[in-house]
């Protein structure tokens, strides 16, 4: 009996030295600096933004950084190297195939776990920021989050993980702009100003109303139409009412204002004016028959409800 226990004593005891083994393995593997990172890198690429927030050491109630738009598919260490202060150099690739990036992280020591496992923390959270903004509009967007600057042609400020890919873009159905892809890391990131044209909705939008506006003008039985960019004086007296036609409408071209958010608008056209006179000299009848030409010249200036269309009077 006495042997019997000894032998199942020596047994369990080999059996806890391989679990206090087995544990000490599992810890090293979850609870080192790399592993930690490997985490955090982890939760970013399955878009996990509150885990990634969390390991970062970001405060719960902070607003949570912009993520990864892609899931990447190179996502490793590359090495860990133990610095003199107590801090770990974690060397980690994440991106794709074209964009992937070796980024630097360091770790320090945190707070054991339970008391008595080892945790690390990131020594600065892998957090930076991002100014972004377009030559002439307000609004652009960053991954999924739509941003407002002050005004149009000024920059605002968003906070990205790092190393997260974030693409920059304008949404407004009248501007247009090529799409601009960054991958945030450590190194100071250059701002990204999108340089906006009118789409092809903008102008064909703009010509349709200014072509209202002209058809309208036409109707209009004075010599100087009322908010129109043609019209005429004549000394002599009318004796009837005129009559306008459009013979050659303006083919209007927008072009970027002095002031971020304006677009001039431009074109030339020519109006026929028909219409009975007599001569204040020695009282004849004349039947004009006129060809006007005339300018349209105005400006389109992009406010918080929508475009504001103002053509200017000729004398503008």
């Amino acid at each position: 009996m006495t042997r019997a226990a000894l032998m199942w004593g020596g047994a369990a005891s080999a059996i806890l030295a391989l679990g206090a083994l087995a544990f000490a393995i599992v810890v090293a593997q979850t609870t080192s600096p790399d592993a930690h990172v490997a985490r955090y890198l982890e939760a970013l690429a399955r878009d996990d933004r509150a885990s990634a927030a969390r390991l970062a050491g970001l405060q719960p109630t902070a607003a949570l950084p912009l993520g990864d738009e892609v899931e990447p598919s190179i996502r490793r260490i590359i090495s860990v190297t133990p610095e003199r202060d107590g801090t770990v150099t974690v060397l980690a690739e994440y991106g794709d195939e074209g964009d992937a990036e070796r980024v630097p992280f360091s770790l320090e020591p945190a707070p054991p776990l339970l008391g008595f496992i080892p945790s690390w923390a990131f020594e600065q959270s892998p957090v930076t920021t991002l100014d972004v903004g377009s030559d002439h509009h307000d609004q652009i967007t960053v991954g999924e989050q739509v941003v407002t600057t002050a005004a149009a042609g000024q920059t605002a400020r968003v906070e990205v993980f790092i190393p997260a890919r974030v693409t920059v873009r304008l949404q407004d159905p009248l501007l247009r702009a090529e799409s601009v892809s960054v991958r945030m890391t450590t190194a100071v990131q250059t701002p990204v100003i999108l340089a906006v044209e009118p789409s092809a909705r903008f102008a064909r939008s703009v010509q349709q109303h200014i072509d209202r506006l002209l058809d309208e003008c036409a109707t209009q039985t004075v010599l100087l139409p009322t908010g129109c960019p043609f019209g005429v004086e004549i000394d002599d007296r009318v004796i009837n009412s005129a009559r306008w036609q459009l013979t050659e409408s303006p083919a209007i071209s927008l072009t970027t204002g002095e002031r971020a958010g304006v677009w001039l608008i431009s074109g030339d056209g020519e109006a026929r004016l028909m219409v009975s006179v007599q001569r204040l000299f020695d009282g004849t009848i004349d039947e004009r028959d006129d060809r006007v030409a005339f300018a349209v010249r105005g400006e389109v200036v992009f406010q918080p409800d929508g475009p504001v269309l103002t053509v200017f009077s000729p004398e503008g």
